[in-house]
C-alpha cells in the first residue's frame, strides 16, 4: 500500500463533476440530452471496468489503516482508529459518525441491530 492509494472518493467526485460539467455544456450547445445521458452511462460502465481492473482489495489492518489515513487527510490517528474499529466489528459492520460537543475522538461499539421506530408497530 502506498500513499497514492485511497478509497476512491476523490476520484469519483472529480470524474462525476467533469462528466456533469461536460454534459451540461454539450446540451447548452445543442446536443440531445437523452443521447448525452446514454453516452454518460456507457462511459460509466467502461470506467467501472477500468477501475475494477486497476484496483485491489484492502486486506488486513495495515491496508485498512493506510487507506483510512489517506482518506482522513493523512491523519494516522484517525486511520488507526478506523482500522481498529473495523477489526473489532468486521468488514460487514456499520460505522456511523456523529458530531460531538467535545474535542475528543472516540469509538463506541454497539452490539446488535438498530431499527427505526417506524419499523416496530403495535397491533
Amino acid at each position: 500500500m502506498n500513499d497514492m492509494a485511497g478509497d476512491g472518493t476523490t476520484t469519483a467526485i472529480i470524474l462525476a463533476r467533469e462528466m456533469i460539467k461536460t454534459g451540461m455544456l454539450a446540451v447548452t450547445f445543442g446536443a440531445n440530452p437523452v443521447l448525452v445521458k446514454k453516452g454518460m452511462e456507457m462511459t460509466v460502465k467502461e470506467l467501472v471496468k477500468v477501475l475494477k481492473k486497476n484496483s485491489f482489495p484492502v486486506k488486513g489492518k495495515d491496508d485498512i489503516k493506510a487507506v483510512a489515513s489517506i482518506s482522513a487527510g493523512n491523519d494516522e490517528f484517525v486511520g488507526n482508529l478506523i482500522a481498529e474499529t473495523i477489526e473489532k466489528i468486521g468488514s460487514d459492520g456499520v460505522i456511523s459518525l456523529e458530531s460531538s460537543s467535545t474535542s475528543d475522538t472516540s469509538v463506541i461499539i454497539e452490539e446488535g441491530m438498530k431499527l427505526p421506530l417506524q419499523v416496530i408497530q403495535q397491533p
